[in-house]
């Protein structure tokens, strides 16, 4: 069989084809994820190798024998953060139109095979169709997009969501992977047991299909890739690189190679004079891909008939039924999403959405923007203009023949006022009724259950605190079972209410906090806090400082959910808030990004100090109004320390500066706090902004209040 391979070779005409290069070749990480395994598990290896050589005897015993055609069905998971890399599904099922014609031998490019090959060239009689029905039943096109921070990253743990592979083919897309490599997979053999976590294909975007962001000259690159997946190692066999030395790949009918990073169809007997090299595979790296051969179609066919992670079980007529494959698609509900440029903003600008509507066209777009102009749209991308402060819903509903569905977002928009809620200097220690949950912003961009909150219950900081609990039960560990060692990457953000230290010399920025690691001391940090501030709502953050990775400090390693407690080594951090940062109106925002393995991370005390006009002189710091916004029949309180027993004037004038409220109240040493109960005074208050002054010997401070 080889000698009479070797004398078709030799006879061959082999042709000159020329082929445009991409500024971004194809680089496969398979090889060496497959050979990582294997240095562990060196029986696995073994597996591999009985499979290649069981498909060779099935090739010398029935070459041409078999006409099944074996169906697999297939599901794309779309790992994105809204950019370029949440490609269309109409990408997709271009991806997926190209791969059927590349196992079924149907591209016009078959033409271009070189003689000596074209009769082993194979129909592979394998065929790929997306899934109708996911795992649980429901009606599906066989494309779900993820909203993570993975897309970033791209290895085994950015396979999130994956669907039972003795049922589907898993194919994730990401925006980057580690190494630079385009995309990889494992042989079946390597992911038989403990890595079935893993088992699928991983690939960048770009490579995907021919239109969007992928194009004709990457989009082979998934047939590859699935090669892997059903056992077929690299031309050039599975220990080395392309161009370095010549390998074997085990397969009776593919000539020993080298390998090509370029499309060069001319004199490539490099290995055995007079054999040339089939440079046009589609397991080479030449971007003249073309064919799979005779032998590869053996061992891809014997693949889908053994046991070995399951791949057996995808064709069976049972699993095609469960899956929907079978019967033409059918049509679903479109799943509305949907995102915008801006989700904090200032009174009076506008905000950009943009529909990122999947698993079904869309007929009609029903928007509702509370307190936004225009409150209701119908296009799919609209603009609109907020005008009132406050936190506001967004809704979308779409529908086509199938039904409609609706995706509500409570408070999605955030529209700072022009006023602050303190003045002069302030110590947030986040126990004390002072603290407004209204006033702090909370942005959790994947909506996961780690984000900033109130914690109570923590030991050292007068029980309460405000901090992220990554230290949680994995919300789904079959889909995702690796949810903590998936974290890093992660950022949340908090928004601190507005300050006015336009008055405020030599002012500081300080506060604490604890972070502790869950992994048992194999730590690499590569956290950080990234603080910024915006001020008079220019709708710009401007960095403030970054605590990154080689000066965040990690107190221990604690294998339950921590809490600090009296012996926690609190780190403090003091930040000189200069010139620049001085104005009526400043917030700070707090963005923490976590590692892997991240325990819990608390902030505490949250002090804005320095001196404000008279105030080193004066008796009176850590003024607050709470809460506000309020009501009239709520009222508020007038909270405040002082260093002596004088009489403290609290007054309220209207947005005309009509005085409406005076009463005075006697102050002790130490914290007082003062009730002004609305609902009592002479005049009656409406709805609108407010401000009340507190007078204290020369010095008055004053708050804004909103009313509702």
């Amino acid at each position: 069989m080889i000698a009479s391979k070797k004398a078709v070779l030799m006879a061959a005409a082999i042709a000159s084809l020329s082929i445009g290069r991409s500024q971004e070749t194809f680089t496969c990480g398979a090889s060496k994820k497959i050979q990582e395994v294997y240095a562990q598990h060196p029986e696995l290896e073994r597996d591999q190798q009985a499979l290649l050589e069981q498909s060779k005897q099935s090739f010398l015993n029935e070459r041409g024998d078999r006409e099944e055609v074996f169906v697999i069905p297939v599901v794309f998971h779309i790992i994105h953060e809204n950019g370029v890399e949440n490609i269309s599904d109409a990408q997709v099922y271009d991806q997926v139109e190209i791969l059927n014609r590349d196992f079924r031998l149907l591209n016009a490019d078959t033409s271009d095979i070189v003689p000596a090959f074209k009769p082993i060239a194979a129909d592979a009689q394998i065929e790929f169709r997306l899934a109708n029905l996911d795992p649980f039943g429901n009606c599906t096109n066989g494309i779900e997009h993820i909203y993570s921070h993975e897309t970033n990253i791209g290895d085994d743990y950015s396979k999130l969501n994956r669907w039972p592979r003795t049922r589907y083919l898993n194919v994730w897309v990401v925006k980057s992977m580690e190494n630079g490599v385009a995309g990889y997979a494992y042989y079946p053999s390597a992911v038989s047991t403990s890595l079935d976590y893993a088992d699928g294909i991983i690939i960048r975007h770009n490579f995907i299909g021919s239109i969007g962001t992928g194009s004709p000259f990457n989009s082979r690159a998934l047939t590859h890739e699935i090669g892997h997946w059903l056992g077929l190692p690299h031309v050039w066999g599975s220990t080395n690189s392309p161009e370095i030395a010549c390998g074997d790949d085990g397969i009776i009918d593919t000539p020993e190679t080298a390998g090509h990073s370029s499309c060069n169809l001319v004199a490539t007997d490099n290995c055995n004079a007079g054999v040339e090299e089939n440079v046009q595979n589609y397991m080479e790296y030449s971007y003249c891909s073309r064919m799979f051969t005779q032998g590869q179609k053996e061992v891809m066919n014997t693949t889908l008939m053994n046991s070995i992670s399951s791949r057996n079980n995808l064709p069976l007529t049972s699993n095609l039924e469960s899956t929907g494959v079978i019967d033409p698609p059918v049509l679903c509900t479109a799943k509305p999403a949907f995102y915008s440029d801006y989700q904090v903003i200032c009174s009076g600008k506008t905000v950009q959405y943009y529909s990122s509507t999947s698993r079904a066209i869309v007929d009609t777009y029903e928007w509702v923007f509370e307190g936004g102009t225009p409150a209701t749209s119908t296009d799919m991308n609209p603009q609109v203009t907020y005008s009132t402060p406050g936190q506001f819903n967004v809704t979308l509903k779409v529908t086509n023949t199938a039904g409609e569905e609706t995706e509500l977002k409570e408070g999605f928009v955030h529209v700072f006022s022009d006023y602050w809620l303190h003045e002069g200097t302030y110590l947030e220690d986040f126990d004390n009724d002072n603290f407004n949950t209204q006033a702090w912003i909370v942005l959790n961009p994947e909506e996961n259950d780690s984000k900033w909150e109130l914690i109570e219950g923590v030991e050292d900081t007068d029980n309460k605190c405000i901090g992220i609990k990554y230290f949680k039960d994995n919300p789904d560990p079959i889909l995702n079972p690796f949810y903590d060692e998936r974290l890093g990457g992660t950022t949340d953000i908090l928004i601190s209410p507005s300050y006015n230290i336009s008055q405020v010399s030599n002012g500081m920025m300080s506060f604490k906090y604890s972070f502790t690691s869950k992994n048992g001391g194999i730590y690499s940090p590569t956290a950080k806090l990234r603080i910024s501030y915006m001020k008079d709502c220019e709708s710009t953050w401007n960095l403030l400082t970054l605590i990154d990775e080689n000066d965040l400090e990690v107190t221990g390693y604690y294998g339950t959910s921590y809490l600090p407690d009296d012996n926690t080594i609190w780190e403090n951090v003091n930040i000189p808030l200069g010139s620049p940062v001085a104005s009526t109106n400043v917030k700070f925002k707090f963005e923490f990004t976590t590692n892997d393995h991240s325990n819990n991370f608390f902030l505490d005390d949250l002090n804005i100090s320095g001196t404000v006009g008279l105030e080193a002189e004066n008796s009176i710091q850590n003024l607050s109004v709470y809460p506000n916004p309020t009501s009239t029949n709520q009222g508020f309180v007038v909270t405040y320390y002082s260093t002596n027993e004088e009489t403290v004037a609290v007054s309220i004038t209207d947005i005309l500066g009509k005085e409406v409220f005076n009463e005075s109240y006697e102050s002790t040493i130490g914290t007082n706090k003062n009730q002004v109960d609305l609902s009592t005074t002479f005049h009656s208050f409406s709805t609108g902004i407010y401000t009340v002054k507190i007078k204290k010997g020369d010095v008055v401070f004053s708050e804004r209040l909103v009313i509702q």
